[in-house]
């Protein structure tokens, strides 16, 4: 209701010549609930409307979210988001709702998942994972240095909007951050943030920097060649020194990257411990986020209260337009003891590569060994075919086969699990897929007495009018984790028809 008499006054009003006006509008409806869960005809509709206006300087902005559900009281409507902002120069001031990161995100990262609608499990709400603070933000570019102060209230996206008797805004993060680019090949920065959370205040510093040897290797005679290294360091109660005490609440991460003609080379470091704090920071996770679905369903979250590891990836640019992609990712949980450590493992190898002048193929192959919170191996294999022709047509299928042995004490566990997606287009209205997956995981949720469990699924999306997308689910939806942006959250499993519709009002 607040948005739309602010659209109305957007709408009536003559706004200056050079002014901007937005408005975007998503609407999602449900008919279906959890597998095997009552009723079956559930609904619910999630709708969502963004506006903005920009002039002379001046952007204001306000977002709302509505739910509703025919099973019992779980309705809610809010205004999720309202800023104003300004901007001159290489000043800005926002006062309202913002977003803010603090070098990779170590100690500060209020961000959004665009487009990303979870559901809360135990109200069985649904609502957009956000992350941002509500207060004040400056900003401000001078020569080669860019200052940061802020001071906002966190959000707990864990929590789920309309909950009676909880507050999801808690506590209070207050700080600043400084760049500099000392030349073109160095840059360093430092941030200082204090917050509170239940009562307890703590004050949290970080220092980072990056280093390009581009003009280096150009002096070494390497001008096809290009290198950087980024570190940053954090630390809860700083002092003066740098400490990697296991007693101490720190955070290091180390990356780096070196490419030269058809080759390419990433490396990661980092060594978390006690630094999870869920809605101030979001930490490099060094786990690949992987594009299979059966790799990215069954991902490592980062456990950044103690946690260190590391990430290399290699590419090899072949002739013919053929890629050679190999990734290693290890992931260590240290625990109390010495004895107690646990590590996961990952080895990843991938190919790309056309064929003749409308085909383009990919393998992959997967070996997971994760002794973290599970004792499993998981092996993964799958292929991807994408055609094209004439620009207006094309089709893909995707096939992935995976092997897991889990065990629990000394019971075990192993399964398997298949996908299947066949998709069809039409540039730029039609998309059709159809997607079979099956797994005899006796664990799984929602799993068939007869051993094997299938989950199938058609889907339909049409772009009309240059402006609106309609997207149709109908089928089963498995559960599972899922990863977007180095952010991982529990996606539940659903059996019924879901529709999405998103405009571009203005």
């Amino acid at each position: 209701m607040i948005l739309v008499v602010l659209l109305a006054v957007v709408l009536t009003a003559a706004p200056p010549l050079d002014a901007q006006v937005r408005a975007t509008a998503f609407h999602e409806y449900q008919l279906g609930n959890l597998p095997d869960a009552q009723p079956a005809d559930l609904r619910a509709l999630y709708q969502q409307v963004n506006l903005g206006f920009e002039s002379a300087g001046f952007l204001a902005s306000a977002r709302s979210e509505a739910f509703r559900s025919s099973g019992g009281d779980r309705d809610y409507l809010h205004l999720a988001q309202r800023s104003l902002s300004w901007r001159r120069g290489g000043l800005e001031a926002t006062a309202g709702h913002f977003y803010a990161l603090v070098g990779r995100g170590v100690l500060l990262h209020a961000f959004e998942l665009p487009g990303v609608i979870t559901e809360d499990r135990v109200s069985r709400r649904r609502y957009q994972i956000v992350r941002d603070l509500d207060g004040a933000r400056v900003s401000g570019r001078w020569r080669q240095v860019e200052v940061l102060a802020l001071h906002g209230v966190p959000v707990n996206s864990e929590l789920a909007p309309g909950l009676k008797g909880l507050d999801r805004r808690q506590g209070r993060v207050s700080g600043g951050a400084v760049r500099a680019r000392v030349s073109d090949d160095i840059e360093v920065g430092a941030g200082l943030i204090e917050f509170s959370f239940g009562g307890e205040e703590e004050l949290g510093a970080t220092t980072h920097g990056e280093l390009r040897f581009g003009s280096l290797l150009e002096r070494l005679g390497l001008g096809g060649w290009y290198g950087d290294l980024y570190g940053e360091y954090a630390r809860i109660d700083p002092g003066i020194r740098l400490s990697l005490e296991r007693d101490r609440p720190r955070a290091l991460y180390l990356a780096g990257t070196l490419t030269g003609g058809t080759w390419g080379l990433s490396l990661e470091l980092k060594d978390y411990q006690d630094f999870a704090f869920p809605s101030l920071n979001n930490p490099p996770t060094l786990i690949r986020e992987h594009e299979a679905f059966l790799l990215n369903r069954e991902t490592h979250a980062l456990l950044a209260d103690d946690e260190a590891g590391a990430q290399a990836e290699l590419t090899w640019a072949l002739p013919r337009d053929i890629g050679l992609t190999a990734a290693w990712n290890l992931a260590t949980r240290r625990g109390s003891d010495p004895g107690d450590e646990k590590s996961l493992r990952e080895y990843f190898l991938q190919l790309d590569s056309p064929v003749g002048e409308a085909l383009h193929g990919q393998l992959f192959l997967d070996y997971t060994r994760n002794r973290i919170l599970e004792n499993e191996r998981r092996l993964t294999a799958g292929t991807r075919w994408d055609w094209s022709a004439g620009g207006r047509h094309a089709a893909s299928a995707d096939l992935q086969v995976q092997d897991v042995d889990r065990r629990f004490g000394r019971s075990d566990f192993p399964y398997e699990n298949l996908l299947g997606t066949v998709e069809l287009s039409r540039y730029p209205a039609w998309t059709w897929s159809l997607q079979l997956q099956r797994s005899n995981d006796p664990l799984e949720a929602g799993a068939s007495e007869s051993g094997a469990t299938y989950w199938w699924a058609l889907g339909v999306s049409w772009r009309f009018r240059d402006a609106h997308t309609l997207d149709v689910f109908g089928g089963r939806r498995r559960a599972g984790l899922a990863c977007t942006g180095g952010s991982c959250y529990e996606v539940l499993g659903f059996e019924g028809i879901e529709l999405r519709l998103t405009s571009e009002v203005l």
